[in-house]
């Protein structure tokens, strides 16, 4: 979806770079511009909160198989462990009495986790899409475009009455 976007990315960095300082900084690129760029590895971080509620759930058995299927273990369990959270999805300095009660908002093909509506906005950490979807919520219903099969850090989706 980025080379679609080439014309216009390219025509904002010429635009900006016509109003740019020469003395302050680099020139900016087209691919600076580019809303669809897939995330490269370091940029790419899950909170560990998220990874621990992940893990909880696949271990109950409470995910859809398609969001197990796609999801990024590796990255899941670096942000499991980079935290120093400890086995069994308690927090760090938490108790066998005190686990963490993983949030996640399932629908048909949507699986979002510990999603937060603010201003008619629903952010999550971490969200699964395989095809188009929706959640029924208390504030309304998530709907999602079709997206494929995708894994998103710290998305949003709008709320729809």
């Amino acid at each position: 979806m980025h080379l679609q976007e080439l014309g216009i990315a390219t025509l904002t960095s010429c635009f900006v770079n016509s109003n740019r300082d020469p003395k302050k900084g680099e020139p900016a690129k087209p691919s600076d511009f580019f809303y669809f760029t897939p995330a490269t590895d370091k940029d790419t971080k899950i909170s560990a909160a998220a990874a621990n509620a992940f893990f909880a759930l696949a271990d109950a058995g409470k995910l859809p198989g398609w969001c197990v299927a796609q999801a990024p273990v590796d990255k899941l369990l670096k942000a499991k462990t980079s935290e120093q959270c400890g086995l069994g999805g308690f927090r760090r300095g938490a108790t066998a009495e005190d686990p963490i009660k993983p949030l996640v908002w399932i629908g048909e093909g949507l699986v979002l986790f510990q999603p937060r509506v603010e201003d008619g906005v629903v952010r999550f950490p971490l969200g699964f899409v395989d095809t188009s979807g929706e959640v029924e919520t208390s504030g309304g219903v998530v709907r999602v475009p079709e997206l494929g099969n995708v894994w998103m850090i710290d998305g949003e989706f709008a709320v729809s009455s």
